[in-house]
């Protein structure tokens, strides 16, 4: 066997390992960086496609939400007064104590007040009857409509009768702001 000077090998072996040299600096290692930036926004989007999926119960959630907030509004359309409606209101209020069997001692109505979407009537009310006819009468207030709200009430003996009471009751009527309404304007979403 004959043996390869050693010049020869070396003029092999340094332009083989340049060219290994600068095959790993021109194209591997950009290669490599490429793929770890390909592989880390792979993993983004992974990540992203992981948490949209924890999202959909949650978008579910406030779809129903929503439709239960859209029946509630319609709901508020269809028993909300409009401001026409007021006196015939405070005539079924009248009516109401009436039929409970109560004594109205004061009923006063107060100027409409406005804010921004709703409008709202204060009304003090004053009766005197038996402790059950009183529960009668604002279980009655109740039942009339949603757009009651009982802000104050108070109850007290009086005299020496068996059962008779004083009631005052501070309440607000609640309806539409026909100038600024999402009725009025259609900004309802539907």
């Amino acid at each position: 066997m004959r043996k390869i000077p050693r010049r020869n090998s070396l003029i092999v072996t340094i332009p083989l390992a340049a060219a290994a040299a600068a095959w790993v600096v021109i194209l591997f290692l950009p290669i490599q960086r490429a793929i770890g930036r390909l592989q880390d926004e792979a993993q983004q989007m992974e990540d992203y496609c992981h948490r949209s999926e924890l999202l959909l119960p949650a978008l579910q959630r406030m779809g129903r939400d929503l439709a239960g907030v859209r029946q509630r509004i319609g709901y508020w359309e269809e028993t909300s007064p409009a401001p026409d409606e007021l006196t015939s209101l405070l005539g079924e209020i009248t009516a109401a104590a009436r039929e409970a069997g109560v004594r109205t001692t004061r009923f006063d109505p107060q100027p409409v007040v406005m804010h921004d979407r709703i409008a709202e009537m204060p009304v003090s009310i004053g009766v005197t009857g038996s402790f059950v006819r009183v529960f009668t009468l604002l279980s009655k207030l109740e039942s009339m409509s949603p757009t009651i709200w009982v802000d104050r009430l108070e109850i007290e003996k009086i005299g020496k009768a068996r059962g008779s009471v004083l009631c005052e009751i501070d309440f607000a009527v609640f309806m539409d702001n026909p100038e600024n309404s999402d009725q009025a304007n259609d900004l309802g979403g539907r």
